[in-house]
């Protein structure tokens, strides 16, 4: 299987959702991807800024520059909410917005200047594609948070240090198998140790549905890059919650 075809099922679009366009002024940045219209809160899908909220320091690292970076982009300007969905438990309403016109959307406008990192939530993996792909150019030219040692790309040989955050880790797969109603990937030798990538079976098997197999994966020993939240269980560990955390980095082991 050759690498395009590997992770081609991720690339399927659910059904389309609702699109509820609203022109908003007068906007207030409150970080890098999320705003505040009145009354009104509203975070950018599918990517994720340094946050305000940081249990071992007053916010994360570039949280400030990522937030100017929303905040110059929308000063003085009306912004068109192409697709909304229900505010979350929080009251914070998942948006993608443009500028007036402006052919990109503002998620892609900051994942650009490297003020944000994908972080897939929606059906919509058009724009998570077109994302990656800026997030990609903005890592290679070390632009914004990618300057900094905080938002390196972990390896999954020592992904120790990626624990306890929002992080993205690559390596090879070594190992995978289905138990007890988890999908694992592993990413090392010892599963007790090492980098584990899982999935619920049952999002496993809608995936595969798609041509995305995660068991597949995992005998071809590909080289993948993970993102999302890592957890200590076992070692390191993300749990994938949509197909686009996953990225084919080199094709598998023949």
């Amino acid at each position: 299987m050759n690498r395009r075809g590997l992770l081609a099922g991720a690339a399927a679009i659910a059904a389309s959702r609702a699109v509820a366009s609203e022109t908003l002024t007068k906007i207030e940045a409150l970080s890098g991807d999320r705003f505040r219209a009145g009354a009104r809160e509203f975070s950018l899908s599918d990517i994720a800024a340094p946050s305000p909220y940081d249990l071992r320091r007053a916010h994360e690292p570039y949280f400030k520059d990522a937030r100017e970076v929303l905040e110059t982009l929308i000063r003085d300007n009306a912004v068109t909410l192409l697709a909304e969905g229900g505010p979350d438990r929080w009251g914070v309403t998942p948006v993608v917005a443009k500028l007036a016109g402006d052919a990109l959307t503002l998620q892609e406008r900051v994942v650009a200047q490297g003020a944000a990192r994908v972080d897939p939530q929606t059906d919509d993996h058009v724009l998570i594609d077109r994302l990656l792909h800026l997030e990609d150019e903005a890592r290679k030219e070390r632009r914004g948070l990618w300057r900094l040692d905080d938002y390196r790309v972990f390896d999954a040989a020592n992904a120790w240090g990626a624990v306890d955050g929002f992080n993205l880790v690559e390596g090879r797969v070594e190992a995978a198998a289905e138990r007890k109603g988890r999908v694992y990937l592993n990413f090392g030798a010892d599963y007790r140790e090492d980098f584990t990538v899982t999935a619920t079976a049952g999002r496993a098997r809608r995936w595969r549905a798609g041509g995305l197999d995660l068991l597949e994966i995992g005998a071809l020993g590909a080289r993948l890059r993970a993102r999302g939240f890592v957890k200590p269980i076992n070692g390191p560990s993300i749990e994938l919650r949509h197909p686009k955390q996953l990225e084919a980095l080199s094709p598998p082991r023949s």
